[in-house]
């Protein structure tokens, strides 16, 4: 019997795909990362540009002040001057307000010279907000602080110390009256020859020192003829003449006591002055020594009330 059968053939391994003699595959690029940076330059440039926006155009617009509201602050001091000079306006008078100021002034009026409103004065004068006080254009006097005394034309006529020309008179003394038929108390006011030294502060103040120099060579005797006291008969005591500041002014100031023909004690304050403006002007205050004991400080309160404008009308 013959062996006719072969060997099976070995079973059928697939060959795997061969590994060797290819090229590895390309590596693959980081798309992913490229594209993060990407957009966070993008946001990052975004940012910068809104906070220069910002910087530039916000901030500045919510900084400034509007219109109307939060107005520059004022200083206290200047509040409380404002509001002192306007209490001081004169009651139904054409006369120029105190506290106008220089945009104020009228046309063809003159100013206060430079230097005189430093001079402040002394303290103890009327309120600055007393009604009764009235203004004169070339300056001021107190007499009309007593609103309630009547007209005196029996007395005040006097002269220019300086020229011996008579000058203005305008006097307001009390009811009562003693034997010469004079006020037992009346302040008094006098100018004469308006702008007479100009308006240069140097000329100004060399004529006050001049009338005190003058006062002061009169020889006591005829020195009451130049003041208004009442006529004094005797015992004629005056102060030394000599310069005192007031409010935007100063004066030659005399104080004197005396006695008149009726035997009366007489005391009394005189101020001689030129206004800034150049105007020689006298102040006199006088009275019985009761009047002023009965009212204390009122003949100090009047006679320190002098002051001058800060501008006078052209005339």
């Amino acid at each position: 019997m013959s062996n006719n059968h072969s060997a099976p053939p070995p079973p059928h391994f697939q060959q795997p795909y061969p590994t060797q003699g290819f090229p590895p595959p390309p590596p693959q690029p980081p798309r992913n990362n490229r594209n993060l940076v990407i957009v966070l330059g993008a946001i990052a440039a975004a940012v910068v540009i809104a906070l220069v926006a910002v910087f530039v155009w916000v901030i500045p617009a919510f900084s400034k002040p509007q219109a109307g509201e939060n107005p520059a602050p004022v200083a206290p001091s200047e509040v409380a001057s404002e509001m002192a000079e306007e209490s001081t306006a004169p009651e139904a008078s054409a006369t120029p307000s105190e506290g106008a100021g220089s945009d104020d002034m009228p046309a063809g009026a003159f100013p206060l010279p430079q230097g005189w409103d430093e001079l402040q004065g002394p303290d103890n004068v009327p309120a600055a907000d007393d009604p009764l006080f009235k203004r004169f254009v070339t300056g001021e006097s107190s007499f009309t602080y007593l609103g309630s005394w009547s007209s005196d034309d029996t007395f005040g006529i006097t002269t220019d110390p300086v020229t011996g020309a008579p000058m203005q008179q305008v006097a307001k003394g009390t009811e009562e009256r003693d034997g010469d038929g004079i006020s037992t108390a009346f302040a008094f006011f006098a100018e004469a020859e308006e702008g007479k030294y100009g308006k240069e502060p140097a000329k100004v103040q060399a004529a006050i020192k001049d009338i005190e120099a003058r006062l002061k060579a009169i020889p006591a005797a005829e020195l009451p003829q130049h003041l208004v006291g009442h006529k004094c008969a005797s015992d004629f005591d005056p102060s030394t003449p000599e310069i005192r500041e007031f409010r935007r002014a100063a004066a030659v100031v005399v104080r004197f006591t005396c006695t008149n023909a009726g035997g009366d004690a007489i005391r009394a304050v005189n101020l001689f002055t030129v206004t800034p403006w150049g105007t020689p002007q006298m102040m006199g205050v006088s009275g019985h020594e009761g009047y002023w004991s009965a009212n204390p400080e009122l003949l100090e309160k009047i006679g320190n009330s002098y002051r001058a404008n800060r501008w006078k009308l052209d005339s």
